[in-house]
């Protein structure tokens, strides 16, 4: 059984990489990820052990904007917190294990892997050349973080999802990744079950008005 302070931390780290943001830095509890430095805004990735933190750092923290996130219920989360944070819709912490797969898409469409530095894109293009389908890769010790995965509203249902998690899981087993990892929303959810992916745990959120 995977931990899930293990994969709390991976995730907070891939989501990091992912979307250009400093390294998280330990804290009590958990970790903190610089999210505008001038603006003193962060997010703070907590353990699933770690409620006694939450209302501490609900008080403490005073900056709009900042988050919190925690791998357990959002109601526990809510209760903890005073009214000037606001409730996210809550994700699902989900895993699976890597295997290889042939990238199907529409014969008007192609596809492309870029890498940006230390994150991988998985692209499907129309007939003219616009992205339509995408997602993102980071990797974190033996993991590899999916993030930011979009269809365009036009192009839904047409397997294009799949296609860039097919293409990503490829070049995650060619870095020598084992372990996919991700935040579901809840629309999101049902695609990643179909491909065999796990929900470990709730993964709720609030932002400081």
């Amino acid at each position: 059984m995977l931990d899930l302070a293990e994969l709390t931390t991976a995730w907070a780290h891939g989501w990091a990489v992912s979307r250009g943001l400093p390294s998280p830095v330990p804290i009590t509890g958990g970790l903190m990820i610089t999210i505008d430095r001038p603006a003193n805004r962060a997010r703070y990735v907590l353990y699933p052990d770690a409620w006694p933190r939450v209302a501490v750092l609900g008080r403490e923290l005073t900056t709009p904007g900042t988050e919190i996130k925690i791998a357990g219920a959002a109601t526990r989360l809510r209760a903890a917190l005073t009214n000037e944070w606001t409730m996210y819709d809550s994700n699902r912490l989900m895993t699976a294990a890597f295997t290889r797969g042939v990238a199907e898409v529409p014969a008007s469409c192609t596809t492309r892997i870029v890498d940006d530095g230390g994150v991988v894109l998985a692209q499907v293009l129309d007939s003219t050349g616009e992205v339509v389908g995408r997602a993102q890769l980071a990797a974190c010790g033996r993991y590899g973080v999916i993030d930011r995965v979009r269809t365009q509203a036009a192009h839904q249902r047409r397997g294009l999802g799949r296609a860039v998690m097919t293409m990503l899981g490829n070049r995650a087993l060619d870095e020598g990744l084992t372990t996919g990892l991700l935040s579901a929303t809840a629309e999101g959810q049902a695609l990643y079950s179909a491909l065999g992916w796990t929900v470990h745990a709730e993964l709720a959120g609030a932002v400081r008005k």
